[in-house]
């Protein structure tokens, strides 16, 4: 056996061989490379053939995905390469799809089952209970997944409208001086029946359906909008000026007219270029490098700044250095929040500071915790601090009194 990945191995048969009989467990597919198999059911004595497959062909694939027990006997007829996909390797991969996809694999597969007169335990549509996920392992309901999924699909079009949406900001601030220097707006789902909705489930669900770019407009909107009463509330330094920070989708960032739609919200609420600060990820700049590029370019030009956020955790972080017009990068939490722990985030963290120095960026620490932190950060020359050690993201309502403390903590630590 020749293994060619993690999730697929290469396996050969000679001549006349089984490769699975009914009753084995199915732990893994098959494709045919080379040579045939012929596909056989019936009992030990009295198998008989159903099905020839060469080059090309799959087998193996239902009960690699519902667990069940083999159906059939698949012997090879002459010299075969089959290539092996592990059942561990589809079951990551599904893991990450959407709920609803996994669900109706369930039921396709619980069909095809009772088709064949091989019937699954039934499933009962309308029951809550949790069913067995493809580790075989109860962990999720997949129902209930599904549903959730589906019903917030539909929910999320009305949430603009319906003002369900709202921004809470964190503050951030300067390293030397704790001074207040600019805020990031964080959007949340105030769902009427099921509360808040985190962005990590409703974000992904708005780039599938096209919504992002409603939602990113109001986003957009609203943080200008709020900036006209937090923009008194930082510190007024020439070097360092006010600023608000606005996350952007890969889908916002690479339709048409997004520079313009900036431009426009600028203009109508008389905020300054270099006030806004637009972050994206680098799994953002992956999904399409030359659109994106093209639209930080003139965002640049504009005077707007773009700050890398996560930066360490990607592969490809120094290449956008030196390709795309950044302004400033955001140290991820993973390695400020193991900093006085693991030399190594010590180090990333060090070097992407120097890196910083040298290019003329300003850098932010995210998730810091605590004052030792904060203080070992700004000695190594990091510009700005953000984390609960701060401030935890608030609506606009709440910073007045955030204010009146922080400005007497800051001026006592």
């Amino acid at each position: 056996m020749i293994q060619i990945d993690s999730g697929f191995k290469r396996e050969m048969f000679d001549g006349q061989m089984t490769v699975f009989q009914v009753g084995d467990s199915g732990d893994a597919a098959y494709v045919i490379e080379t040579g045939c198999v012929e596909v056989l059911v019936g009992d030990a004595g009295d198998l008989r053939r159903i099905a020839l497959l060469s080059e090309g062909s799959m087998f193996g694939e239902v009960a690699l995905l519902d667990h069940q027990p083999r159906t059939a006997t698949v012997r090879t007829l002459v010299p075969t390469s089959l290539i092996r996909i592990d059942r561990a390797h589809v079951e990551e991969l599904l893991g990450r799809s959407d709920p609803v996809i996994q669900y109706l694999l369930r039921l396709l597969l619980e069909r095809f089952r009772n088709s064949s007169g091989k019937a699954l335990a039934s499933v009962d549509l309308n029951s809550q209970e949790t069913l067995t996920p493809l580790d075989s392992t109860p962990v999720i309901d997949l129902h209930g997944a599904a549903v959730r999924t589906l019903s917030l699909a539909h929910d999320l079009s009305n949430a603009i409208d319906s003002n369900q949406l709202e921004l809470f900001y964190q503050p951030i601030v300067l390293m030397d001086n704790k001074a207040l220097a600019g805020f990031e707006a964080l959007i949340r789902w105030r769902h009427p029946n099921l509360g808040m909705v985190s962005p990590d489930e409703f974000i992904p669900l708005a780039e599938k359906t096209g919504l992002i770019h409603r939602i990113g407009q109001w986003v957009l909107k609203q943080a200008c909008t709020d900036w006209h009463d937090l923009r008194p509330l930082c510190q007024h330094n020439p070097a360092h000026p006010p600023f608000m920070s606005i996350n952007l989708s890969a889908p916002e960032l690479c339709g048409p007219g997004i520079v313009e739609s900036i431009q426009a919200c600028l203009n109508e609420h008389h905020m300054q270029a270099n006030e806004m600060r637009i972050e994206l990820t680098e799994t953002i700049v992956i999904s399409n490098v030359e659109a994106i590029s093209a639209a930080l370019g003139q965002l640049r030009a504009m005077g707007v700044g773009i700050a890398l956020d996560d930066f360490g955790t990607g592969y490809a972080g120094l290449s956008y250095l030196q390709t795309l017009p950044f302004s400033c990068i955001k140290i991820d939490k993973a390695f400020v929040q193991q900093m006085h722990s693991s030399q190594r985030s010590f180090q990333i963290i060090k070097s992407a500071l120097e890196l910083s120095r040298m290019l003329g960026l300003t850098t932010v620490a995210e998730g810091i915790e605590d004052e030792p932190t904060g203080t070992a950060l700004a000695a190594m020359g990091c510009t700005y601090a953000q984390g609960y050690h701060y401030a935890r993201p608030m609506p606009v309502a709440a910073i007045g009194s955030w204010i009146t403390t922080f400005g007497k903590t800051a001026l006592t630590e």
